[in-house]
């Protein structure tokens, strides 16, 4: 029992010194100055890597994190935009077919938007078509042309 409330008071004085070092750094801290304007950060997937004004992305993700409306916000989001598709690699054909319940030879580029600025492509684009249908991922005929091999007989290669 007397280890327990050594132990909760040992907790208590951690808590209450974190608080401090806290509340110090931040009346030490000067204000930052106004970077300029700041805006969501935006990533998107379009079905080509070009795209005209004014289109809208198949499926698009505000993932929260507040940029600047520059060159250093924009590398910022492309960065996150970049990770964020890659990270979903395994998983993503099944929740774009979900989405879009059917689709022949997609390969969806990745695009992002800071502020108020028009999409821009983020230099990534899938590596293989997704083809969907009834929301389920399906082969494309494309692949399956690409995987399929001669069959050599053996003895007309002796």
């Amino acid at each position: 029992m007397t280890s327990r409330v050594l132990l909760c008071d040992l907790c208590v004085i951690l808590l209450c010194g974190l608080t401090l070092i806290l509340a110090e750094e931040k009346t030490n801290s000067s204000p930052l100055p106004d970077d300029g304007p700041k805006g969501n950060c935006s990533c998107g997937g379009f079905p080509s890597s070009t795209i005209d004004p004014g289109s809208q992305p198949i499926l698009s993700q505000t993932p929260g994190l507040v940029v600047k409306c520059d060159d250093e916000g924009a590398s910022t989001c492309k960065s996150l935009c970049n990770a964020l598709a890659t990270a979903t690699k395994a998983k993503g054909p099944e929740v774009l077919c979900n989405r879009l319940k059917n689709a022949k030879e997609l390969k969806l580029s990745a695009f992002y938007q800071i502020c108020d600025h028009a999409w821009t492509f983020a230099d990534m684009t899938a590596d293989e078509p997704l083809c969907c249908e009834e929301s389920k991922v399906k082969t494309c005929p494309s692949m399956e042309k690409a995987n399929s091999t001669d069959t050599i007989d053996a003895k007309t290669v002796m």
